[in-house]
């Protein structure tokens, strides 16, 4: 994807404050992106070392006035976007601020969109979380502009609110074990979801289309736990078995521990009853991404920041 004019591909982020957002953003320069970002805060992007490089579009993306001056002349666009942290009604504004994402995004010609979602289990009922990624994820493969929407268990990384609940909760040496500690999961180190988000820029008009996006290690949370602490030298872990799941309280428990806030932490404890393991790979092959980062080598990347 090149323009005719500058030989740049013009690439809107949006959530470019986030743990996700930040790290792409790097990454589309390095890739000879042109790069605007989209930030409701631009307090939020003092100090990042990428910010004299990029044009910046102050503004809500729930506001369509906004949305098409930052979708203007756009090549391809990231929507990175979620209000989990706004507690029952998370899922109608994620709903409605990809309606207007999309609708933006046609009108202005943009040739492709690329969202982060969260994985499908199969077979299962979904989280009120995985239940309003999967909505997203289906509102803009049906906007009429080529969308690759990637599914992505916890990722790997400094800010991921799941990896923040995984490094602060494993800090006890005690932890409760309801039912889902045997979960499992299949998580992927940020430096993998980014190099997948970069690639989804250039495939063809013709993919639209979901694809899974993991690391190559699944495992039960009870064994995610053991294998971070094990790297982050605290030892061992023990569990208490407790005969309920009680998702607000587990969420109110997570929240003192963890900088997440209880709303965050309640979508996230929902979905762990959920089993996030990746049915295919095909994004791989079609963009050439190299050999994804173990779970053990994803955890020192991430711990060292």
């Amino acid at each position: 994807m090149e323009r005719a004019d500058t030989g740049r591909v013009r690439t809107l982020v949006t959530g470019a404050s986030g743990h996700v957002g930040g790290a792409l953003v790097p990454a589309l320069l390095d890739a000879g992106h042109a790069v605007v970002v989209l930030t409701r805060d631009p307090a939020r992007l003092a100090g990042r070392p990428w910010l004299p490089d990029v044009d910046v579009v102050v503004g809500d993306a729930a506001d369509d006035d906004v949305l098409a001056v930052a979708c203007t002349d756009g090549d391809a666009a990231y929507w990175l976007v979620h209000a989990l942290d706004a507690g029952p009604a998370f899922a109608a504004a994620d709903r409605a601020t990809a309606r207007a994402f999309a609708r933006a995004a046609r009108r202005a010609g943009v040739g492709r969109l690329v969202y982060l979602g969260g994985p499908r289990p199969v077979d299962e009922p979904l989280s009120a979380h995985l239940r309003s990624r999967e909505e997203v994820g289906a509102l803009l493969l049906a906007s009429g502009v080529p969308t690759a929407v990637l599914r992505a268990a916890m990722v790997v990384g400094p800010g991921s609110a799941s990896f923040e609940l995984l490094r602060h909760t494993a800090r006890l040496p005690l932890l409760p074990a309801p039912a889902w500690v045997r979960t499992r999961v299949q998580p992927v180190a940020l430096r993998d979801v980014v190099t997948a988000l970069v690639g989804c820029a250039g495939l063809p008009a013709g993919e639209n289309r979901a694809f899974d996006v993991a690391g190559p290690d699944v495992m039960t949370y009870a064994e995610l736990v053991q294998r971070y602490a094990a790297v982050a030298g605290l030892g061992r872990r023990w569990f208490v078995p407790v005969p309920v799941h009680v998702p607000a309280l587990a969420a109110a428990g997570a929240s003192l521990v963890a900088p997440v806030s209880y709303d965050l932490a309640r979508a996230l404890v929902e979905s762990l009853t959920n089993t996030v393991v990746a049915a295919e790979d095909d994004l791989a092959g079609l963009i050439g991404s190299p050999p994804r980062l173990g779970f053990e080598d994803a955890v020192r990347a991430a711990l060292a920041g």
